[in-house]
């Protein structure tokens, strides 16, 4: 049988000990460590999505099934032009690309901020009913996706 923890238990160790954000680079590192471990094929830096809005996704990855166009955001705050932006972006990917998604990435430490906030989380879940996934990274091997806003708080699978 599989063993869960809570979701915010599981965030609060991926957390542990941390006392400083990860930077860009540091994420694309974890994003890249991401993608071949779970068997994506195709990565790619600095790969332009045309669209209303021109944008370069620092890093993409390809499997028969999908596309991801990553985007990273070390902090997320209350930043609303950024999240506008980020409605923009994954509308563009997502009309004009087949099988493509958009995947943010962001520090693990940026989870309590996306659930505690209101307008943070509001805008974080209609961005994940609209088709985007949310990828948490520690820089110490460890990640979390999310595919729908609710499993933010449901119970995480522990791999055996």
């Amino acid at each position: 049988m599989a063993r869960t923890v809570a979701a915010k238990t599981f965030m609060s160790r991926m957390n542990e000990g941390r006392g400083s954000w990860l930077a860009d680079k540091q994420i694309l590192a974890a994003c890249e460590e991401f993608f071949k471990e779970n068997g994506y094929t195709g990565v790619d830096r600095d790969v332009v999505f045309a669209g209303h809005t021109n944008f370069v996704s620092p890093l993409v990855a390809s499997s028969e099934l999908q596309t991801i166009a990553t985007i990273v955001r070390p902090q997320i705050k209350y930043d609303m032009g950024f999240l506008g932006s980020l409605e923009s972006i994954l509308y563009d990917v997502i009309d004009n690309h087949d099988r493509a998604t958009l995947m943010l990435a962001t520090d693990s430490l940026s989870y309590f901020p996306i659930i505690q906030t209101e307008e943070i989380g509001v805008e974080i879940e209609n961005l994940m009913d609209e088709g985007m996934l949310l990828l948490f990274v520690n820089g110490r091997g460890s990640h979390a996706l999310f595919d729908e806003f609710e499993k933010l708080a449901t119970p995480v699978q522990l791999p055996d």
